[in-house]
Formats: structure tokens, sequence, C-alpha cells
């Protein structure tokens, strides 16, 4: 990610409402346990010590606790810019015979 994008995410973060702030601290927290999730996997002894989560979630949950003074139409952006990178679930299945009858 570069520095532009870090600023832009950081600085739209400062302006959420207290309620998207709360939305999107719950989305961190769940990628954050996420990343843990499947780094445990990989580990061999049971003592070995945790992997730290990469990326920088310790700024972004820094930004949430400061100020929240933000436009509505930045905010909008923002929630529409995380629905746009969000990834469909396919519930159907290319081998369901049903589908092609």
């Amino acid at each position: 990610m570069s520095i532009t994008t870090k600023k832009w995410v950081l600085n739209t973060v400062e302006k959420l409402s207290a309620s998207e702030i709360e939305e999107l601290k719950r989305y961190l927290e769940y990628l954050i346990r996420k990343s843990h999730l499947s780094t445990a996997s990989l580990e061999t002894l049971p003592d070995s010590p945790k992997p730290e989560p990469t990326g920088q979630p310790t700024q972004v949950l820094a930004a949430l606790n400061r100020s929240h003074q933000v436009s509505r139409e930045d905010a909008e952006a923002l929630l529409q810019s995380i629905k746009d990178g969000e990834i469909p679930i396919r519930f159907d299945s290319d081998c369901d015979e049903s589908v092609g009858k």
C-alpha cells in the first residue's frame, strides 16, 4: 500500500461517525483474528511465539480513537469503497447437475 493511500485511509477514518467507527473497528478486529487463525495452522511447536499480524492495524485502530469529524459524502465514499472491494460468495456449485437442466 502506498504512503498516499495509507494517509487517505487514516484521514478518512478520522472523519467517520461513531457508529461507522464501531462498524469498522469490529471489521478490523475480525481481520486481525482471521490473520491469527490462518497463521496458527502453520505453526509446528505449541510453545513457539505467535507471529504479529501483517499490515498496520495499530495505526488504523489509533486513528479510530481520534476526532471523528467527517462529511457525510466522505463516509459514504469510504463505505462504498469497502463494498466495492468485497468478494462475492457463491453458494452454487459448478458441479451441480440441476443447474444445466
